[in-house]
């Protein structure tokens, strides 16, 4: 493309940010944790520049609409990708977003695998470990934070969260238990 051709391909795609907006506010809705509908046009215009050699059509506002649709439609499945596992702690609320932590979970299907088996594995222990572990682990406090909350010493606290971890430890590195065999009835062959 040559500078002059360029210069004009740029005019006509700035002409067209304000129709781009719009759309881009429609297709998001109340939806703002996907982003701005000014990123997801910039994101377009970046797009449409990097791929201008594609361009082979007239309809150029077209062509700037499939790019916007296809960003808008990979941050809506970026979205539905689970970030955040749910621990219930001792007396949270189930609304209440303290008792939630995001862990970034990445589309390795076994690290999904692995975390599952930590929650589950953390969803066996007692209330106080889950809650003492909340609070060194999630909420990164310091024993002697972690003391005066529990209202212990600090070598109580201390003692707890080590047997804690412990317990987590032993449970989450032991051998998986084999399934029973089943017994089927015998199938009986017709004479």
């Amino acid at each position: 493309m040559s500078d002059k051709s360029a210069a004009q391909f740029l005019e006509r795609i700035v002409a067209l940010r304000p129709t781009l907006e719009r759309h881009a506010a429609f297709l998001i809705g109340g939806r703002t944790q996907l982003g701005s509908p000014e990123d997801f046009v910039q994101d377009t215009m970046v797009t449409a520049l990097r791929i201008a050699d594609r361009f082979e059509d007239d309809n150029l506002s077209g062509w700037l609409l499939a790019i916007l649709h296809g960003h808008i439609r990979n941050a809506r499945r970026s979205a539905r990708v689970r970030t955040s596992v749910p621990l219930k702690l001792a007396g949270s609320e189930d609304d209440d977003a303290a008792g939630r932590f995001d862990q970034a979970i990445a589309p390795s299907q076994e690290q999904k695998v692995e975390l599952d088996k930590v929650m589950a594995i953390i969803g066996t222990l007692s209330e106080a470990d889950k809650e003492i572990i909340w609070l060194a682990r999630i909420e990164g406090l310091s024993h002697d934070e972690i003391s005066a909350r529990l209202s212990l010493p600090v070598s109580t606290s201390h003692k707890r969260l080590h047997s804690a971890t412990a317990r987590l430890r032993a449970a989450y590195e032991a051998e998986p238990v084999p399934l029973k065999q089943r017994n089927y009835p015998a199938r009986h062959r017709a004479a």
